[in-house]
């Protein structure tokens, strides 16, 4: 299993990510709010935290609870592309261009921006829409913390 540290390299920790400092939380192993606050470093000036008063009256389920779990993302599709038709790489590029917009369609297809589960979903779908079976994969994927 992959350190924490080794995860969070692969898409780093935003700046504005708010952190949880309540370490007596039984859910604290799982929340990444807490489990982050080992990758603020020394040389980071500021943090964000969640108030501890507020935190303090929190009863039951926590509301700012941030699920630990490493989410895997792919990283590019040009590999799909190669398994296409040239009618078919065309219809996919207008229909995924229509959803995602010009510039973040070609970041998600060269792999400069991970694609997340859900857009993953949408991309299988408009290959089944297509009439692409087998489904080919992404050209590669990653684990990451979903900020």
């Amino acid at each position: 299993m992959k350190k924490l540290n080794e995860i969070a390299v692969v898409r780093p920790m935003p700046k504005t990510f708010k952190l949880c400092v309540k370490a007596d939380c039984p859910h604290a192993a799982e929340c990444l709010r807490h489990v982050a606050l080992t990758l603020a470093t020394p040389d980071m000036q500021t943090i964000t935290i969640i108030n501890p008063a507020y935190l303090a009256g929190v009863k039951g389920e926590c509301p700012v609870f941030y699920s630990a779990t490493p989410v895997r993302y792919a990283q590019g599709f040009v590999k799909m592309l190669s398994t296409l038709t040239v009618a078919q790489a065309n219809m996919f590029r207008i229909k995924l261009e229509s959803y995602f917009g010009h510039t973040l369609y070609f970041r998600l297809r060269s792999g400069k921006r991970l694609i997340d589960p859900t857009a993953q979903a949408h991309i299988r779908q408009v290959m089944t829409e297509l009439g692409v079976n087998p489904l080919p994969d992404f050209d590669a994927y990653v684990e990451a913390y979903n900020w």
